[in-house]
């Protein structure tokens, strides 16, 4: 793993099939990123692939000359490294090769062409730094070329599958008007239902998974359509793409101001997503940021490992058939033997067992319902440290701290959630007319019952943590004791 200080700056771009994107970040000394700059131009450099082979000549000129600019705003926010990957369009294209190699010569940046497993890891690592994994989770990164799937269980990638399914390409394939027509639509949602049955991705079955995580573009775009982005289930998805046939490429880009370019192809995009929600059946359906370039930024910044934590089991798919044009070399490890790597993650991983154990006392008084949220992204950047420290601790002591840190995210999820649902119910009561407001009431009341119900079972579990012989032994491995504990590493009574 590589040391960097915390003034580095870096910046990932990714070549994709309708968009290249660049994210400028800074390591930030705590096993993360901060984020300087970014930029992203709509190129199209998939338009047309699927018919010839091959990259448009205007496509990658346009290509070029955005990378061109991009490497330039990277170096003028003090980037001293510039990563970049390209995708689908790239490694499908038989002058992908001629492409990559005139941007090296042109624009100073090497890019690599990644397969379909590469493309999962880095995604779920950038992801997994940023976003609570607990549970049975799938994500869902749609791009203009092919969908990359992605199955984990308590933040630890399981299986991931590369699917030949894209917003470019289907459009290209299926919607010729403008507003696209419903019949449109609906072969799109066939096309990608198909595909998921055929190649039954991830050995998911129907109602397997908590959550679907929708990321990149198509998941953030889609959401600007819906009236709560934070409880999507499968009929609102259905609906945007009813309201989709309804909007052309113009009037949708005017309303969610995006380029038209990038608006023509998002209906084909959300078809997808509603064929994956109608497959898999999750609790909920959210929408995040698309994690690679937060992956490649950590790689850079950090190491070029992927976390040890962010296994795959089951890496299979039409992409990743695709011969590695790059010769990357197999991803490497953190050095367990490497003792300044293992003290400088202890200290990392105390300073953040800290902040949860400041943090958990303000969540059992409960007076602030961010409390409950403090704790729970604490636990989370706790959790990130001791995915990539632990090949360098043994596992005898190591991995019930590492199981403690994940059920602590788990233990406040139930109360969080209901904490944000009461929050948008009663302003909803506010602006509703008074006939609404009993059946409103009503459901208030629900789930305010199943809010303390599960805050009384959060509540036992963290005293129970917090009076067990937790504190004492992150004392012994970590040094965990604050002016929030006394000796014994127990909160003491002004903490609470």
């Amino acid at each position: 793993m590589t040391s960097h200080s915390p003034q580095t700056v870096a910046a990932a771009i990714d070549i994709g099939s309708n968009s290249i994107k660049m994210t400028i970040g800074r390591a930030n000394g705590a096993g993360g990123i901060d984020q300087v700059d970014w930029a992203s131009e709509v190129v199209r450099l998939g338009l047309g692939l699927d018919r010839t082979g091959v990259l448009d000549e205007e496509r990658i000129e346009t290509a070029i000359a955005t990378l061109t600019r991009f490497a330039a705003q990277a170096r003028e926010q003090g980037a001293t490294r510039v990563v970049a990957v390209a995708t689908e369009a790239t490694r499908a294209a038989a002058n992908g090769a001629t492409f990559l190699d005139r941007a090296r010569r042109e624009t100073g940046i090497d890019v690599r062409v990644v397969d379909g497993q590469a493309e999962a890891e880095l995604t779920f690592r950038g992801l997994a730094a940023e976003t609570d994994l607990t549970g049975s989770v799938v994500v869902a990164d749609i791009g203009g070329g092919s969908t990359e799937l992605i199955a984990a269980r308590d933040g630890v990638m399981t299986s991931a599958r590369s699917l030949a399914l894209g917003s470019g390409r289907l459009t290209e394939r299926f919607v010729v008007s403008d507003p696209p027509r419903p019949d449109e639509l609906a072969a799109c949602e066939a096309e990608s239902s198909a595909a998921i049955r055929a190649t039954r991705p991830l050995g998911q079955s129907t109602g397997t998974a908590d959550r679907l995580i929708v990321v990149g573009g198509t998941g953030e775009f889609m959401a600007r359509l819906l009236p709560d982005e934070q409880h999507i289930e499968l009929q609102g998805v259905c609906l945007v793409l009813a309201k989709l046939a309804t909007l052309s490429a113009a009037e949708l880009a005017d309303e969610i101001e995006i380029p038209q370019a990038r608006a023509r192809v998002l209906p084909a995009g959300v078809a997808i997503v509603a064929a994956i929600a109608s497959w898999l059946h999750p609790n909920r359906i959210e929408i995040s940021r698309s994690g690679i370039r937060t992956g490649l930024l950590l790689e850079a910044l950090y190491g070029d490992g992927v976390s040890p934590g962010h296994r795959s089991e089951e890496i299979t798919g039409a992409a990743e058939k695709q011969p590695r044009k790059d010769g990357v070399a197999a991803k490497t490890q953190p050095d367990a033997s490497d003792g300044s790597f293992r003290e400088t993650m202890r200290a990392l991983i105390g300073e953040r067992w800290r902040t949860v154990l400041a943090a958990i006392p303000i969540a059992l008084v409960g007076v602030d319902i961010e409390g409950v949220h403090d704790v729970r992204v604490a636990s989370r950047r706790l959790r990130a440290a001791m995915d990539v420290a632990a090949p360098a601790f043994p596992g005898k002591w190591y991995r019930p701290l590492h199981r403690t840190a994940k059920e602590i995210t788990g233990a406040l999820g139930e109360v969080r959630d209901r904490d944000v649902l009461l929050d948008a119910l009663l302003a909803e009561r506010s602006a509703a007319p008074t006939a609404e407001r009993p059946g409103i009431d009503r459901l208030i009341e629900r789930i305010e019952r199943e809010r303390a119900a599960a805050r009384e079972e959060m509540e036992r579990y963290l005293h129970q943590l917090l009076d067990g012989s937790l504190p004492s032994e992150l004392e012994r491995r970590f040094g965990t004791t604050d002016a929030a504990t006394n000796g014994s590493g127990t909160p003491t009574g002004n903490a609470l």
